[in-house]
């Protein structure tokens, strides 16, 4: 703790009151500090040497609103189990005033009374951590306007149950409600004395549970808020007694499931009739999400957003998919597959808005060679309006996207055998405003030929076999406000004047990446007048900046341009100049 500290009488907020260091901080000199009210962070209550110390603090005559208590992170044979909870029962805090309440890493068996009693009238936020000795839970139940509660990292924990909601109404106004790291917790249920509560988490509306990998048993009352059901490194039971009992769920996310397969998945989605989000990921037993797709419209009538990232085993989406398949959910806007490195077929609802398909290894050679029968994209798809294709190696050319008619953006991404672009189709796509075309390094050099959509506001190109610099005029339409060009090795280009042909005076945004070769942006930008953010990264060998540009605009980046360094900090050339602008980054 800095020396005189406590010559601050006036001061109300104090972060991390270190007990001990190299100045021996005691606990007990807090009392001097009469007036501290709002955040009280007091760490290293490890140190505290008898717990006469700490009631000598005074927190029951303070009045902080947020109060964290916090033990070292190291449990050995220096630990004192009976002074630590000693220590914590005279640290009380005034039950008036706080709001939020941490206790890290405290080393007793049980937690003191005060914890969880209803006095605390004003407490919404309690967060109890790596308190790794602790058998049980405090009763947390009765606080009244509690409404988020994280407990986590309690080790010797097995059962949750009585000791957690008290009797009668439990947990009034709790919204949020989150277990992590609870790796010797077994069973769960609101059964008190053989009695299942049917009022407890009336109001919960945001459940997570994280890695709990022997809890098994869940006896829980009906959940009539639950909206959003998150679940990671848990056993398929768990979400089976879950989803049983919170038929309202809306968003439901799901991570290394254990025995989650195709049968009880089936029985899981029967309860999702309110459910219109589902993210899956690193489920590996799962092969099918649906038997057919006519089966799943029965049930998923809600379901807007779907994403599946990292099932080792996933085959296809329906296991019935059939080759007209795709009208059957048609509340279904956004799909989102990546890392299935066994998916074969992904037949596409013509519903979708929103298609991402990433790093299938299979589906990309199986689809996507010469003359497929069975196109991944097919022209039905008449409301998509996001596509995004990245990382596809096999992807040799695309047709067909004026059929698109509703296209508002489109991004194709390291496709390094890219041969052809139907650049000639984009006139045709009036409702595209954004294009990506990155890092495709085998693109026919006709490409790009100066035809754009007519509505077109954004663009970030580069990385393609022609060089920037060979490129010829481009008509791009007085929409574009935001380009963002990337050079690479092929790129010659030495000085932003020989891209001006390539700047319309539209421009508001302007971002230049990877062009090693240039040395001056002193030239070539004169006539974007419009500009108002400018963005230069890893151009290692400028060394100037359009002057004439920068005091009109609102943000400024420079990074990986070590030659600007010296001339744009204070007492260089263009901190006159940069000093005025809004937002600076450079670095």
């Amino acid at each position: 703790m800095p020396l005189g500290i406590l010559e601050l009488k006036s001061l109300q907020t104090l972060y991390g009151v270190a007990i001990g260091g190299d100045n021996g901080f005691s606990i007990s000199e807090l009392k001097d500090l009469k007036a501290l009210q709002g955040k009280i962070t007091i760490k290293g209550l490890e140190k505290v040497q008898g717990s006469m110390h700490a009631q000598e603090a005074n927190l029951s005559e303070k009045s902080p609103s947020e109060l964290e208590l916090e033990w070292s992170y190291e449990f050995d044979g220096s630990r004192k189990e009976t002074l630590e909870k000693e220590v914590l029962n005279v640290l009380k805090p005034c039950s008036d005033t706080l709001k939020e309440l941490k206790i890290v890493s405290y080393g007793g068996i049980e937690f003191p009374s005060w914890v969880g009693d209803p006095s605390f009238v004003w407490l919404t936020h309690v967060k109890i951590s790596g308190c790794k000795k602790c058998t049980s839970l405090p009763l947390l139940g009765k606080l009244p306007s509690l409404k988020e509660l994280y407990i986590g990292g309690m080790d010797e924990v097995k059962v949750v149950g009585p000791e957690l909601l008290g009797t009668g109404l439990a947990f009034p106004k709790l919204e949020k409600l989150s277990f992590y790291s609870m790796k010797g917790w077994e069973a769960w249920s609101t059964n008190n004395n053989g009695v299942l509560v049917d009022t407890t988490f009336p109001c919960l509306q945001e459940l997570c549970i994280e890695c709990c990998p022997n809890l098994v048993r869940v006896s829980v009352e009906a959940l009539p808020s639950l909206r959003v059901l998150w679940m990671s490194g848990c056993s398929h039971e768990v979400l089976g007694s879950l989803v049983r009992v919170a038929s309202s769920i809306t968003k439901l996310e799901i991570s290394d499931i254990s025995g989650l397969n195709d049968q009880v998945w089936g029985g899981v989605i029967e309860y999702l009739g309110a459910v219109e989000e589902v993210n899956i990921e690193e489920c590996n037993e799962i092969r099918y999400l649906w038997e057919s797709e006519a089966e799943a419209s029965k049930v998923l009538v809600n379901l807007r957003t779907l994403f599946v990232n990292n099932c080792s085993n996933l085959v296809r989406l329906g296991e019935k998919e059939e080759d007209n398949c795709g009208s059957n959910l048609p509340s279904l806007t956004t799909l989102a597959v990546w890392n299935c490195k066994s998916l074969e077929h992904c037949s596409c609802p013509n519903s979708l808005k929103s298609l991402t398909i990433g790093l299938c290894k299979k589906l990309l050679e199986k689809e996507l060679v010469g003359g497929r029968e069975k196109p991944l994209i097919n022209s039905n798809l008449l409301m998509l309006e996001y596509v995004r294709i990245s990382i596809w190696t096999n992807l040799k050319s695309i047709t067909e996207l004026s059929s698109f008619n509703n296209l508002r953006s489109l991004d194709i991404i390291n496709c390094p055998n890219m041969e052809s672009f139907p650049d000639h189709e984009l006139p045709e796509l009036n409702v595209l405003t954004q294009l990506r075309i990155v890092n495709c390094k085998s693109i026919d050099d006709s490409f790009p030929r100066g035809l754009w959509p007519p509505k077109l506001c954004w663009l970030e190109i580069g990385g393609l076999k022609k060089p920037i610099s060979k490129w010829g005029p481009q008509t791009f339409p007085t929409s574009l406000v935001k380009l963002i060009l990337r050079g690479g090795q092929s790129d010659d280009v030495s000085n932003f004047s020989q891209m001006s042909h390539l700047l319309p005076s539209s421009l508001t945004s302007l971002e230049i990446h990877e062009f090693e070769k240039v040395e001056s942006a002193s030239m070539g930008l004169q006539h974007l007048t419009s500009l108002q953010h400018l963005h230069i990264y890893d151009c290692p060998k400028i060394i100037d900046l359009p002057e004439m540009l920068l005091p009109s605009l609102l943000s400024l980046i420079i990074r990986g341009c070590p030659n600007l360094k010296e001339r744009i900090i204070k007492r260089g050339s263009y901190w006159p100049l940069v000093s005025c602008i809004p937002d600076t980054n450079i670095s």
